[in-house]
Order: structure tokens, then C-alpha cells, then sequence
């Protein structure tokens, strides 16, 4: 009998068993309508932040483009490099 109780105080049975508990504590919270509600939120906040930094991205790059044809212009022979 001292084998069976030794087996279930064993530290993987009892990671085993905690990883069981967890699982299910991680299903049941999946299927929260409040969670489900945030991550939503979360998700589309994400979205915004991916869209405004292309938007800032975008217009870092278009001025970088007008600064370096003014800069040809005022100077032909710094861009004809022909790489």
C-alpha cells in the first residue's frame, strides 16, 4: 500500500494532475462570454495599432522619396550613380 501512496504524491502525478485542472479551467474560460468579449477587443485594438503604424510608416516613406528627388534635383550627379 505504500508504493500506491507514494505513486500518487509523486511530483509528475501531481504535475499531471495540475496540468489536467488547468486544462479544463482554460477550456471553461475560453467559453466565457466576458473573456470572448475582451479578446475581441483586444484583437481589433491590435488591428488599429497595426493600421495607424503602416499609415505613420507610409508617410515617413513618402517624404523620404520627396526629400531625395528634391535633393537630385538641386544636384543631378549625386543620383546618377547607375547602380
Amino acid at each position: 500500500m505504500d508504493k500506491v501512496s507514494g505513486f500518487f504524491t509523486s511530483k509528475y502525478v501531481i504535475g499531471f494532475g495540475a496540468g489536467v485542472a488547468a486544462s479544463i479551467l482554460a477550456y471553461r474560460a475560453w467559453k466565457s462570454k466576458k473573456l470572448r468579449k475582451a479578446l475581441v477587443k483586444a484583437v481589433a485594438q491590435g488591428i488599429k495599432l497595426r493600421d495607424d503604424a503602416q499609415h505613420t510608416l507610409n508617410s515617413i516613406k513618402e517624404d523620404a522619396e520627396d526629400l531625395c528627388a528634391e535633393a537630385k534635383e538641386q544636384n543631378p550627379s549625386c543620383g546618377a550613380s547607375g547602380a
